[in-house]
């Protein structure tokens, strides 16, 4: 069986726990992006011209919001601005970062807030942020993690 079917059969809790591993992973990466300057601390929206500054402890706020079930830091407002301007392309973050970001702000939409996102969705972005090769080591790792 392939690791992307193993964690389709799992129950919800336990896809739950996975995809908290995977996030975990995945701010490493958006850490690492903001710690090498790839990740802009400021941007400006095409709409009315104003800038903006990036919060980069927004992603790690998330996942503890997701963690606890719960938006503990005012999470999904801060949200709002960064997504627009992801979407509307005034904001942009090398790829890796981006799935990270997504990934994160996904599973925080689904654990925190009840939002119906695709189990599938949240894992594939988190493994996006790796090689194509590494991906099912990293899902099978993470599923074989919540076994012990």
């Amino acid at each position: 069986m392939t690791p992307s079917q193993l964690f389709l059969q799992l129950e919800a809790d336990r896809r739950r726990q996975v995809h908290l591993s995977l996030c975990e992973d995945a701010l490493s990466t958006w850490i690492d992006g903001v710690r090498s300057k790839s990740v802009p601390l400021r941007y400006r929206d095409s709409v009315v011209g104003m800038s903006h500054r990036v919060d980069t402890e927004l992603p790690a706020d998330a996942l503890r919001s997701a963690c606890a079930g719960v938006d503990l830091a005012d999470t999904a407002d801060r949200y709002l601005e960064p997504i627009t301007a992801l979407q509307d392309d005034d904001l942009s973050f090398p790829d890796t970062v981006e799935f990270a970001y997504y990934a994160i702000y996904n599973c925080f939409r689904k654990h925190a807030l009840g939002d119906d996102i695709s189990d599938w969705l949240i894992v594939n972005q988190a493994l996006s942020v790796h090689d194509l090769s590494e991906a099912a080591a990293r899902l099978t790792r993470a599923i074989d993690e919540i076994h012990r």
